[in-house]
């Protein structure tokens, strides 16, 4: 999400919560800071996610209300520390402002920043944040497969830096509990940010309950991340537009052109991007993110310097 609009005035009330400052803006809804109402608890702070369903048609509006009930229902079942946590969901109410009514508002752990903003405003992190970043995405993410679910849209705006500087991963509208070995499907478009999709998602299919997701597609992400992180957010594939990269993508995976990797990623993580690379699903999926969380304890914990890349990959 982009720069943040104020749409819904300071003071209105979402359940406990008051509406303060925006903080972002983006095609799908709204994200506000909350306080709690009514100064039981002055100095607790939130984020409130609004989701609007005026206006869409009603595919569309079915849609984002079964985004939203996934998100809760990931929320609910899920704790832990890389992931942010949701607190509670509301359906508005309000016959008299057709623009909110019937809008789901998810109420949220407060973050300072996504890992987006920080690499467009510090450009190259100082050295060892981008480890730490990484390494605790990757925590966040082998939980997360480990739970038996595929975020789906990760991506550096979704993850968020807390006031501690802790990673937590988040939006989980996209996100899809797996069935045996398969994925289920993502329901609607967005079927994903172009720029993280791998290669097999842009052939794939479109059935009815939209397309199917894998752990190895968030595996991808990260190797997409992993080079942004190391290079101040550039992408490993070339490409003036999210459509001229993916065409790039699709050249390496038809075996047309190579991976070229920034020499500004250590070694370690070169290849550790290089394999989440892979350009099959097949192949990719043999580096779980639990191995490649394994690989980065490994490295930092003797057997090489996750941040020099002295290590093997």
């Amino acid at each position: 999400m982009s720069g943040a609009t104020e749409r819904i005035p300071r003071g209105y009330r979402v359940g406990a919560w008051e509406v303060g400052e925006p903080i972002a803006d983006g095609g799908w809804g709204w994200v506000y800071e909350g306080r709690s109402a009514g100064g039981t608890d002055g100095d607790a702070v939130v984020a409130l996610k609004f989701l609007p369903t005026a206006g869409l048609a009603p595919r569309q509006a079915r849609g984002l209300v079964e985004s939203a009930r996934r998100e809760s229902e990931f929320g609910r079942r899920t704790r832990h520390p890389r992931l942010i946590r949701l607190l509670d969901s509301v359906v508005l109410d309000e016959p008299d402002r057709p623009e909110l009514d019937g809008a789901v508002v998810l109420v949220m752990e407060r973050a300072e920043r996504s890992l987006r903003q920080l690499l467009e405003t510090e450009g190259l992190l100082e050295d060892g944040e981008g480890v730490r970043i990484l390494t605790e995405i990757c925590e966040g993410l082998a939980y997360l497969h480990g739970q038996g679910w595929v975020h789906g849209d990760l991506k550096p705006d979704n993850v968020l830096l807390m006031a501690d500087g802790s990673i937590r991963l988040s939006d989980f509208g996209l996100s899809a509990e797996l069935d045996g070995t398969h994925g289920t499907h993502a329901w609607i478009p967005p079927l994903g940010t172009p720029d993280y999709l791998p290669p097999e998602r842009w052939r794939a299919p479109l059935g009815e309950r939209g397309v199917q997701v894998r752990p190895s597609a968030d595996v991808w992400a990260l190797g997409i991340m992993i080079h942004q992180v190391f290079t101040g957010g550039a992408s490993p594939f070339p490409g003036a537009t999210a459509a001229g990269r993916g065409a790039a993508v699709q050249e390496f995976a038809a075996g047309r052109a190579p991976l070229r990797l920034d020499s500004a990623v250590p070694p370690f993580w070169r290849g550790l991007a290089t394999d989440c690379l892979a350009p099959t699903h097949d192949a990719r999926a043999a580096h779980t993110a639990q191995d490649l969380l394994a690989r980065i304890g490994a490295a930092a914990g003797g057997d090489g310097d996750a941040t020099t890349g002295e290590g093997t990959a």
